[in-house]
């Protein structure tokens, strides 16, 4: 089956995913897309297996982007739900997930209902071009593995951005290829890729970038999770070998579903090949829509908290200004930081002091569950402090009357 465009393609990618999702559900488990792992690590010998790498990858691109906790977020792409509803979860977030196939939006509220999410996750089928949704929704569009079935990619850049709230975050992890020409036998190895995975074609990582800038988004910025990744589809790790027991299981298959389910079982050595041979890659990207920072959203007024809210934590910790210069938004309570719960409660009181009462950093991590502590940086915090604290006209945070409150 050749990728098409438009209205064509949408339905060969509904088709697709209606076809194959249990079999991703029953290989791949909650997430359907690549796992991360740290450099030298082997899954199932040194590293994290397959439902623990792709829940880091989940949390990976959250810390990479910053994307805030509590945030209303639309998950462009959102398959059977596993990223939603940990942002639903862990982070508290208001979820609208949209995909073109209905069974995975089916499958998606089926599993939001049994996780006590359904107020919080709600799955739609929908044209992610065409939601609906009125300008200025949403605090983050979150796109994990969906850009690739979607034929034109400068459109998308321009949705996001009509979808975002003045600083709000675009988040976008996705499948690309090598920027440059390609030798004649790559080329022939992408169009293997793109026909057995229902895609129209390919952007390199920095072609996504130049498309952010052009839609009009701000603070762009890409990293290269090729080498993190590839792990995921090792033939031993991907279980494809489980159901690849000869043709005549590919020919039941092939007569129940259609020719076009044999697409999932010849991704995996091809995918491999691109990835050994570095035609393909994978990458993460970050942007934000433009805004003032009076009254944007929490997550544009949380870049200007991050370096105040490290200070307070310097102070309790009585750190120098050099260990303050290394602070990051991404910086990690609990991994690069090494917060004790008795500097946690002394920050959580400094807040308050200087940002008002409903600052409660104690209160908001003894709500979460231990990986999204564990994962709680910087800007976490910060982004805390900007959607809850009580504004006044004092600028050092002082004193003076609240103003009405927001977040």
């Amino acid at each position: 089956m050749e990728p098409g465009t438009g209205a064509g393609l949408n339905t060969a990618v509904e088709r697709y995913y209606d076809i194959t999702l249990d079999l991703y559900e029953d290989l791949w488990g909650e997430h359907v897309h690549h796992g991360f792992w740290d450099p030298g690590e082997i899954p199932g010998v040194n590293g994290a297996d397959r439902h623990a790498a792709t829940d880091r990858l989940v949390r990976e691109l959250v810390a990479f982007t910053g994307v805030p906790p509590r945030s209303a977020v639309l998950d462009v792409g959102c398959g059977i739900g596993g990223p939603a509803l940990h942002l639903a979860g862990a982070m508290g977030c208001t979820v609208e997930g949209v995909t073109l196939s209905a069974r995975q939006a089916a499958r998606a509220g089926e599993k939001a209902q049994a996780a006590g999410l359904a107020g919080r996750a709600r799955f739609h089928q929908l044209d992610a071009l065409a939601t609906g949704f009125p300008d200025a929704s949403f605090d983050v569009v979150w796109a994990l593995e969906s850009l690739m079935h979607l034929s034109d990619r400068p459109a998308f850049f321009a949705e996001a951005l009509r979808l975002l709230r003045p600083g709000g975050v675009l988040a976008v992890a996705t499948w690309a290829v090598r920027d440059g020409e390609l030798a004649a036998d790559e080329r022939d190895l992408v169009r293997q890729i793109l026909q057995h995975q229902v895609m129209p074609h390919f952007s390199s990582l920095e072609e996504h970038e130049r498309l952010a800038r052009a839609a009009g988004f701000a603070d762009v910025a890409t990293v290269d999770w090729s080498k993190a990744v590839a792990n995921s589809w090792d033939p031993s790790f991907a279980q494809i070998a489980r159901y690849d027991k000869g043709r005549a299981e590919m020919r039941r298959l092939a007569r129940e579903r259609g020719v076009d389910v044999l697409g999932f079982f010849h991704a995996g050595p091809l995918m491999t090949k691109g990835f050994e041979t570095g035609v393909i890659t994978y990458g993460a990207l970050r942007a934000v829509k433009p805004g003032p920072a009076a009254g944007a959203s929490p997550a544009a007024d949380a870049d200007t908290l991050v370096r105040p809210v490290a200070e307070l934590l310097r102070q309790v910790t009585g750190e120098d200004a050099a260990w303050l210069e290394a602070v990051t938004p991404a910086s990690r309570l609990d991994g690069d930081l090494l917060v004790e719960s008795q500097e946690l409660a002394a920050w959580s009181a400094a807040l308050r002091a200087r940002y008002g009462e409903r600052v409660d950093l104690a209160g908001h991590v003894a709500e979460l569950g231990i990986d999204a502590v564990i994962e709680l940086t910087v800007g976490d915090v910060a982004a805390l402090v900007a959607a809850r604290r009580d504004r006044t006209d004092d600028p050092e945070g002082d004193g003076g009357a609240a103003s009405a409150e927001h977040g």
